[in-house]
């Protein structure tokens, strides 16, 4: 008999929600003080989609979007949080988003 892998009970409980929510509300706080994202051009964070799936995007992180004041060009920043990591795939041209 093959013995059973046991998840955690951070895994099995809300530990990787609750850590997810405090990613996103880090971001929700550079958002309204007029911070910078990591892994971008030091722009404003102006917008966060924090489920990106619903929006066709092929994460269920978080997205980040910042625009530069003047020129209004925008960018943004795929996330996907985990426990032990947290991963950016972050988009280096300037898109109209």
């Amino acid at each position: 008999m093959k013995d059973k892998q046991l998840s955690n009970p951070f895994a099995s409980g809300s530990g990787g929600v609750h850590f997810e929510a405090h990613i996103q509300a880090s971001f929700v706080t550079l958002m309204l003080t007029g911070g910078f994202a990591p892994c971008l051009s030091r722009w404003p964070v102006v917008e966060l989609k924090l489920q990106g799936k619903i929006d066709g995007f092929n994460t269920d992180g978080l997205i980040v979007f910042v625009e530069e004041p003047v020129s209004k060009r925008k960018a943004k920043m795929l996330t996907q949080i985990k426990h032990n990591s947290l991963a950016y795939l972050v988009y280096k041209k300037h898109l109209n988003v």
